[in-house]
């Protein structure tokens, strides 16, 4: 995964951000949301924590659970989350020459690839080929989810072959990046009467992006013109829809024409994500960094600081613009994120939350809080989306790496 250096961090301290690093892959281990704590049986979703009125809703929607006196581990074990998690404990591995997260990794892939039985190795239909369930009680096919579980097989097989060769993670992150495509251009477009196999609004960036983002990693693998051809599809949909998307979806188009851009060096897919880095850049409170929170699932406001679907995608695409473009602006905006999360990370004693980065931060009261959905919120702590994305993209700042295709 090694693909384009990024420059020094003299701009913050190694020892804060392996700190911060330690702390979470601390909450890993002893929040309860790895039983056992060596990954056999991979990442629970998220820890709900008591006291909002969105439990009953979430008990009811994702019906497993363990209950504790102050907080639920919500234990659906979703393919996106796990190989999120996987991807972390692989570089804390390599960064901090910790044995034990390699194991834990390796255990995770075990269980993902040998014990869950969510990936479609033999499905009745070819769309869904190579494709991952949501979860392992829910057979739903997300675009979302399936394309974080399509590019992290694909930049684990670069970097570590010898997983490669244990998992065929190349052969399978090809094989969905095919369905992926197939299954894009049957649901891009639905007619009345249509009945999606795969779930996901495509026209929002949320979907639509993450797609690009694992196309175009498997682009750079295998150059297959179907693969062009879809991404060719949506940056134009991003160019003629561009002004018409919430911060949230800003920060995910961001990442995922960034990515467009280093694996098939078209200018125009650079200039598309130049423009969302700079509307976000615009958009972004100078003293804090933060970004408004604006998502339909969370509760919104320019003071809250929504860490499921806003300031960990924008972290995560600006530290990969930066990659791609190599501006100054964009490495700052990534910067100023990256000092607020760092210095809002949990505090707290109980094991359940220190280290962790719950879904809602509150500025105009310094700490946790917002309010709650039963999906978005501060009650919330996700193992994928949240606390693993933030998590990695420290890493592969110690590491001066990033996601990018780009060759060095």
């Amino acid at each position: 995964m090694r693909i384009k250096a990024m420059d020094n961090i003299s701009q913050m301290n190694k020892q804060i951000l392996t700190d911060a690093l330690l702390a979470n892959l601390n909450w890993f281990e002893n929040s309860g949301i790895m039983v056992p704590d060596s990954g056999m049986w991979g990442v629970a979703e998220r820890v709900a924590l008591k006291g909002n009125n969105s439990m009953e809703k979430i008990y009811s929607s994702f019906p497993a659970w363990t209950e504790f006196d102050s907080y639920s581990v919500i234990e659906q074990r979703r393919a996106d989350c796990n190989f999120e998690a996987a991807l972390l404990f692989l570089l804390a591995s390599e960064v901090l020459k910790v044995t034990k997260y390699r194991e834990i990794a390796d255990n995770i892939l075990d269980f993902l690839y040998f014990r869950s039985g969510m990936l479609n190795r033999f499905p009745s239909d070819k769309t869904m080929h190579g494709s991952w369930y949501w979860s392992h009680i829910n057979k739903s096919i997300w675009f979302d989810d399936n394309s974080w579980s399509c590019i992290i097989p694909l930049l684990i097989s670069e970097k570590y072959p010898e997983l490669d060769r244990k998992y065929e993670l190349k052969k399978w992150g090809l094989i969905l990046a095919d369905s992926i495509a197939a299954a894009f251009k049957t649901h891009f477009q639905i007619q009345e009467g249509f009945q999606p196999a795969w779930s996901g609004n495509l026209k929002l960036p949320h979907w639509g992006s993450l797609v690009c983002m694992a196309l175009s990693k498997a682009y750079a693998v295998l150059p297959d013109p179907e693969y062009r051809e879809v991404i060719d599809l949506y940056q134009t949909h991003l160019d003629e829809s561009k002004d018409t998307f919430i911060a949230s979806e800003q920060a995910y188009a961001m990442l995922g024409s960034s990515c467009c851009y280093s694996a098939l060096k078209d200018d125009k897919f650079k200039q598309i994500a130049e423009f969302f880095g700079d509307k976000l850049i615009k958009r972004m409170d100078q003293d804090t960094g933060n970004l408004p929170a604006e998502h339909y699932e969370a509760p919104t406001g320019t003071n809250l600081v929504d860490t499921i679907y806003t300031v960990n995608w924008a972290l995560l695409g600006f530290h990969n613009l930066h990659a791609a473009s190599g501006k100054d602006e964009y490495r700052d905006a990534f910067l100023k994120i990256l000092k607020l999360l760092v210095r809002i990370q949990d505090k707290s004693s109980e094991k359940h939350v220190r280290g962790c980065w719950r879904g809602m931060y509150d500025l105009e009261v310094d700490a946790w809080g917002g309010g709650d959905c039963y999906e978005g919120g501060a009650n919330s702590i996700y193992t994928g989306w949240t606390n693993a994305p933030i998590a990695f993209c420290i890493v592969l700042e110690l590491l001066r790496d990033s996601i990018n295709n780009r060759p060095e």
